[in-house]
């Protein structure tokens, strides 16, 4: 594509310097009293007469590899080797001097020099230098440590980058802004080492000097990330006025591009490092025209110049007609923009708009680009005829005659259309291709959109949620305008509505749906999808023609969710407007259908799970308060007590901060908390007058009885803190394993001092209950010897509100 493009814009320009050579032989030559010899510029005619050799001195930066370098002393690079091939082709020695890169520019500026053999051109050099035509492009890219993640500049926003000091990078990123650390250094060798060593992140450098340095130094620690941060143009510089030596200079370099020899340097310094792409010679290729023009022109200047215009004007017109034949058959789109308007165009730009020869030219620009797209092509337009640096390869969209849109990829270069500034556009037609991209985006899109709602599914049981995310998706990915889904209860066999998104008035979610009625009732019953194109001819009877009228909606969609082989609901999808459906479309929404299913399925089976197990609980928890009854009525003076002491320890837990699940254990060990006396005879259990001290002993094993029998029953085990420990004594005292302080189980010293506190207020045969007051200060007595003073404290707290509020 390169190639044809800079042909035919060689072409192009080859006619305009035709032009402006007859026209400068009929304005500034005199016919009559001169020679074509003598009126023509001697450095015209370089190709067909030897002239005296002269010497260029020649100034280049002595540390810029490949480029330009000292090596041994003697200069070496690319630069080198390239002027002294141009000073051949143009008759010239070349005296090469390298030096510090600001000595060697100022000297241009003084005359020690004739040329700078390599310079990338700006617009505040200009004012100081004139340059030949771009023989090559510049490219800017940052080099990273091997291991390193960056891949851009965003990357370092809140790093720290290096760049050579007074280069083009460091306007560069003070230009855009850059938010990251710019470290300054001299030379591009100290950037890449200290990247090397890992002392900053990146270094921001002209790419082939990087890879030379990199190989040269033998760095292993050191790569480049392959991002164009900028690409500049690189050419060679003359002091601004000498246009004599810039001319010599540019017919050297087209004699050296035609001859093959810069492909050989370029090849020489460059190919071992990167393959040049085509796009970085079409600078040279369009300035090289002009000046193949130039010199096929110049050849034939010896002859009179009644002769050379009669000459000249027969090769114009046979340049033109090869060149319209070329254009008038090229297979791409070729206009010419000039103004706001389209002045040329060949056949094949015709066929792409559908508009005929004769009115595509004359055409506004405006009349043919997609108006989301006018902005940025005229913004782009304008800067390129202003000379600034933006795209020339680029896609947007046209209207054609036929009000399609069409995707065009275009590539523009500034060119002159009778004395005014105009572009050349070349463009092809790729809207089958953008369709092919458009419709991998779109299935991406629709997997992200699966992955989400199966993300949803996966990361949460709540079935509220992931339906919500399954409707945010049939509403983003489907451009639906609403959705809802419904739910089909088992046992009444009826829908209800069980989340909705996008309506205009809440869903009635009280309403039953029998299988069969309206469409939702349909799409249950028959297991399969009901669409209806045009809700205007008439709905159900829930969406009435007045609830139609009041949402706008025109389309609906009804599927069934269907999840092992079981219906669990429907999805209905709701549009504004008519809507096509195509096979992709559906398959889509097929297969988030299956997904809402699968997640109602598995909080269905969820919830029965979570039913099961509650009953489960219900039934083990009553098997532990049976456990309890049955110790009281074989105790005889503690009924009631276990359910008791249960519901006050709970109750002070609870006031002490704890929570959840650890509640549920305290109540079941304070139920459970005396079952290891069933291991006690009732001989001993019994017993109303004193027990023996071989009795307590055997007493005192109940809590470990309770802790054997307990910690069987994996339920249970949590529980185990109060049955096994709350006998034990705050000052070590207790039994059976004489735990200390902390050391006893919070829950344990919560349930001694509610155990002591019931014991005391509760009748018993030997004594009366104590009064509460009693209670408290028997307690309050027992703090720091038998009980933990901070249970005391919260429980005497607890029992003292009690008080007041009952009013005792």
């Amino acid at each position: 594509m390169v190639r044809p493009i800079a042909r035919l814009l060689g072409f192009w320009l080859f006619i305009l310097g035709g032009l402006f050579w007859i026209g400068f032989s009929q304005t500034g030559w005199h016919v009559a009293s001169a020679s074509a010899q003598q009126a023509t510029p001697q450095y015209l005619l370089s190709v067909r007469e030897a002239e005296p050799r002269r010497v260029l001195r020649v100034g280049g930066d002595q540390s810029y590899p490949p480029y330009e370098y000292l090596n041994n002393g003697i200069p070496t690079g690319f630069n080198v080797d390239l002027i002294r091939s141009v000073a051949a082709e143009m008759g010239y020695e070349v005296e090469i001097t390298l030096g510090p890169w600001s000595e060697v520019r100022q000297g241009l500026l003084d005359g020690k020099y004739d040329l700078l053999m390599g310079m990338v051109p700006t617009s505040e050099r200009e004012k100081d230098y004139d340059f030949s035509i771009p023989y090559t492009y510049i490219t800017f890219d940052l080099f990273v440590p091997t291991n390193s993640s960056v891949r851009s500049l965003k990357d370092l926003e809140d790093g720290a980058i290096v760049v050579q000091a007074g280069g083009l990078m460091q306007e560069y990123l003070r230009g855009e802004g850059f938010r990251g650390e710019v470290i300054l250094v001299q030379d591009i060798v100290n950037a890449l080492r200290l990247v090397n060593e890992e002392a900053y992140p990146a270094a921001l450098l002209n790419r082939m000097q990087g890879q030379f340095l990199i190989s040269e130094l033998g760095l292993r620690n050191v790569r480049r990330v392959g991002t164009d941060v900028q690409s500049r143009k690189y050419s060679i510089a003359v002091k601004d006025g000498n246009k004599e030596l810039l001319a010599r200079l540019n017919e050297g370099l087209y004699l050296v591009s035609s001859s093959g020899k810069l492909s050989e340097i370029q090849e020489e310094w460059f190919g071992v490092y990167e393959t040049p792409s085509a796009g970085a010679y079409r600078p040279l290729l369009i300035g090289l025209g002009v000046v193949g023009g130039m010199l096929l022109i110049s050849a034939g200047l010896s002859w009179s110049l009644s002769q050379q215009v009669e000459k000249r004007t027969r090769e114009l017109k046979q340049s033109e007609e090869k060149y319209r034949l070329l254009v008038e058959n090229a297979s791409e789109g070729v206009v010419v923009s000039c103004g706001d308007e389209l002045v040329f165009a060949n056949r094949a730009a015709a066929a792409i708009t559908g508009y005929p020869l004769e009115e595509l030219i004359g055409i506004k620009i405006a009349q043919l680009v997609h108006p989301d797209d006018l902005l940025m092509v005229m913004d782009r337009y304008q800067r390129r005829l202003r000379g600034e640096d933006v795209p020339a390869y680029y896609a947007f969209r046209l209207i054609n005659r036929e009000r399609q849109v069409r995707w065009i990829q275009v590539h523009a270069v500034v060119i002159e259309w009778d004395g005014k500034p105009a572009t050349l556009d070349m463009f092809v037609d790729i809207s089958e291709q953008r369709r092919a991209e458009e419709q991998i985006q779109q299935q991406l899109r629709h997997m992200a959109a699966l992955r989400a709602v199966d993300m949803a599914i996966t990361a949460s049981l709540d079935l509220t949620t992931t339906l919500r995310v399954v409707l945010e998706q049939a509403t983003v990915q489907l451009g639906a305008d609403a959705a809802s889904i419904l739910l089909l209860e088992s046992e009444s066999q009826e829908l209800t509505y069980a989340a909705g998104q996008g309506f205009r008035r809440g869903l009635d979610y009280g309403l039953r749906i029998r299988l069969g009625e309206g469409f939702a009732g349909q799409a249950a019953l028959k297991r399969r999808t009901v669409r209806v194109a045009n809700l205007n001819g008439g709905g159900d009877y829930l969406w009435t023609p007045e609830r139609i009228r009041e949402e706008g909606f025109v389309s609906y969609l009804a599927l069934p969710l269907i999840s092992k082989d079981q219906v669990k609901g429907v999805l209905e999808i709701f549009h504004r407007m008519a809507w096509d459906v195509d096979p992709a479309w559906m398959n889509f929404v097929e297969a988030l259908a299956d997904q809402a299913a699968i997640a109602i399925d598995n909080a269905q089976l969820l919830k029965n799970l979570k039913t099961a197990n509650q009953d489960l609980i219900l039934a083990y928890d009553d098997t532990i308060t049976g456990w309890a009854r049955a110790l009281e009525m074989r105790d005889g003076n503690t009924e009631g007590h276990s359910q008791r002491v249960a519901e006050l320890a709970v109750e002070l837990a609870a006031a002490m901060g704890l929570r959840g699940e650890t509640l549920t254990h305290i109540r079941r060990g304070a139920i459970l908390h005396d079952i290891g006396k069933m291991a006690i005879p009732d001989s001993i259990l019994k017993k109303s007058s004193g027990l023996t001290d071989e009795e307590w002993q055997v007493m005192k094993m109940h809590p470990v009885y309770s802790y054997n029998l307990l910690s069987q029953i994996e339920f249970l085990r949590p529980a185990l803190d109060i049955p096994y420990a709350h006998h034990e004594r705050w000052d070590g005292s207790g039994y059976p394993r004489g735990l200390r302080g902390e050391e006893i189980p919070l829950a344990a010293r919560i349930f001694a001092v509610v155990d002591v506190w019931d014991a005391l207020t509760d009748d018993r045969m030997y004594r009366p209950a104590w009064k509460a007051e009693e209670a408290l200060d028997y307690i309050r007595s027992l703090s720091g010897s038998q009980f933990d003073p901070r249970v005391v404290e919260a429980f005497c707290a607890l029992m003292e509100e009690r008080l007041r509020l009952s009013g005792d």
